[in-house]
This record gives structure tokens, C-alpha cells and sequence, in this order.
């Protein structure tokens, strides 16, 4: 293996342990949405800001993106509490491509063979469309999905724009269902329902999409 291999192979291996470590530390700190309402209550008129900014950092520690939602409707209530889990989202999304970015993604094109540049490339051309049918799709880690976006050069505008719209409709089905917990059999728990049952249904026609796309079917534009 050349050196050049070596270090490749050093600096994701970096990116992986700090993902790992950072993941474990917030899974034995055993952080839950009472501790979240300490904090909130605690800060005062920050607490919105203090709840964005935990949320977003927590992301890079792979913290299960619907839970920060559910607190921010418990919290904030369903109109504020979309607007800044959406916030945290976005954050998170923009903190880990960073990571990725920084440490990793030269690292994996430099490892990469032909074929598995090709599909980097089709991957960065498509990083919208890839990262929305993530999005939507139901139980995908988002978290993931921002590292690998980092590593595959998705550009930040698309991230973003992909994490902004599409964790959206689940954002305010999380948000609802956190607001409703007093009755799940509400009206608004329903309405959690069926968004995330419609966000299911528009990142599977996405993924279609992109799937008929690929590039071993000998396509590569943007779709």
C-alpha cells in the first residue's frame, strides 16, 4: 500500500472513531427529553438558541434526529417547535459534511477505483435528489446520511436544501406527535401519521428515480 493509501486509510479511520466515540458518550450520558427541558427551562428566553445548538451538535454524535423533534413539540409546541427542529436539522446536516469534508472526503476518492469514482460522481451530481429520498424515507438514519454525503463531495447547497425539504413533513410529524402525546388518538397524531406515511411515499418515487438512473444503467445526468 503506498503512502498516500496509508494516510487515506488513517484519516478515515480517524473520522470513524471520533463518529464512534462521540456516539457512545452521548449513549452512556443516557440523555433524554426531561434532561432536555432542565436545560430549556435553565436558559431562560435562550432556550430556543440553546436547543438548536445542542440538537445540532448532537447530530455528529449519530443522536436519532425524530427524538430532538418530539422534545421540540413537547417543548416549544407544533408551530415553533418545527421551526427549530428544522433549525437543528439543518445545523446537524451542515456540521457533519463539514467533518466528512474536512477529514474524509479526499481520503475516499483517493481510494476509490474507476468504477467507484464513477458512482461518486453520479452520487455528487445527484446529491439533491439522493439526499432527499434519504430524507423522506422512513427509518434512515440521518445522521449517516449527512457523513456519507460529506464523503461522497455532495455540495452543501444541495445538502442542505435536500435536509431542509425533506425532513420537513416528518419534522412536523414529530413535532405533532410530540404535541399530541397526552392522546395519541387525536386528531393531530392522525395527521403525524399520514405525513410521514406521504413522506414515505414521496421518497420511494425519488428513489425510483434515481435508481433508473444509476450508473450502470449508463446514465449520469442529474436527476
Amino acid at each position: 500500500m503506498s503512502a498516500d493509501r496509508r494516510r487515506a486509510v488513517v484519516r478515515l479511520a480517524v473520522l470513524g472513531l471520533a463518529i464512534a466515540a462521540a456516539f457512545l458518550a452521548v449513549s452512556l450520558a443516557g440523555i433524554n427529553p426531561s434532561d432536555a427541558q432542565q436545560w430549556i427551562a435553565g436558559a431562560g428566553p435562550a432556550g430556543p438558541v440553546v436547543f438548536v445548538l445542542t440538537a445540532g451538535v448532537l447530530c455528529l454524535a449519530l443522536f436519532p434526529g425524530h427524538v430532538s423533534a418530539v422534545a421540540a413539540g413537547v417543548l416549544f409546541g407544533a408551530v415553533a417547535g418545527t421551526a427549530l427542529a428544522l433549525a437543528a436539522a439543518v445545523l446537524g446536516a451542515a456540521l457533519c459534511l463539514t467533518a466528512a469534508r474536512l477529514l474524509g472526503s479526499d481520503a475516499v476518492h483517493s481510494l476509490l477505483g474507476p468504477r467507484g469514482t464513477r458512482w461518486q460522481t453520479w452520487l455528487a451530481a445527484n446529491g439533491f435528489s439522493a439526499v432527499l429520498a434519504c430524507r423522506l424515507a422512513p427509518g434512515t438514519p440521518s445522521g449517516l446520511v449527512n457523513y456519507v454525503a460529506g464523503l461522497a463531495g455532495v455540495r452543501p447547497r444541495a445538502l442542505l436544501g435536500a435536509v431542509a425539504l425533506g425532513a420537513l413533513p416528518k419534522t412536523i410529524a414529530y413535532v405533532t406527535l410530540g404535541g399530541a402525546l397526552s392522546d395519541p388518538l387525536s386528531s393531530r397524531a392522525a395527521l403525524a401519521l399520514a405525513l410521514y406515511v406521504g413522506a414515505a411515499a414521496g421518497g420511494a418515487l425519488i428513489a425510483g428515480r434515481l435508481i433508473r438512473s444509476r450508473p450502470d444503467r449508463g446514465a449520469t445526468a442529474p436527476v
